[in-house]
């Protein structure tokens, strides 16, 4: 009887639970890949699908959708890039979500990879968490009354020495 007990209230307690679907390195990996091939990444392996395609200034960017099982909205967005003269290609990637609990798990992994924390502050609408290395610059933003967030990963051009 105890061990009835005791699984009917972990699985009670378990049904509150959610795993996160995609991670700050998730996000960092994203803006190194072709379009292509974070598309395949997040469909195949994190469970999101195509919503839409727009073009804008000749990029295509594709809006990528996930609901779980709560009907808590995710999505991704790929495809925003800036051309350098260089031949270069920097990336963005934004992350939305209906959880700000998503976002404040995004913040802490930010900084227990040691990425540099530049700013924590707020506006009228969102309080803001930017943190900035070499490589990128990340600005996390989670509404004032905590009903969204979302995370923008930009790749930054780096200018190293040959």
């Amino acid at each position: 009887m105890k061990k009835f007990l005791f699984v009917a209230l972990l699985c009670f307690c378990g049904a509150n639970l959610f795993g996160q679907s995609i991670t700050v390195n998730d996000l960092i990996n994203l803006t190194n890949l072709t379009n292509a091939d974070a598309h395949k990444y997040l469909v195949l392996a994190k469970g999101f699908k195509k919503a839409y395609t727009q073009d804008v200034d000749g990029n295509t960017i594709e809006h990528l959708s996930k609901t779980d099982a709560q009907k808590k909205q995710e999505s991704v967005d790929i495809g925003v890039a800036l051309k350098l003269s260089s031949g270069a290609i920097l990336r963005t990637v934004t992350y939305k979500t209906a959880r700000t609990e998503q976002i404040f798990h995004l913040i802490s992994q930010a900084k227990s990879q040691g990425l540099p924390m530049k700013f924590q502050g707020a506006d009228t609408i969102n309080n803001i968490y930017q943190f900035d290395n070499d490589f990128f610059h990340i600005v996390m933003y989670i509404s004032r009354d905590n009903t969204a967030g979302y995370v923008e990963v930009k790749q930054k051009e780096y200018v190293g020495f040959d």
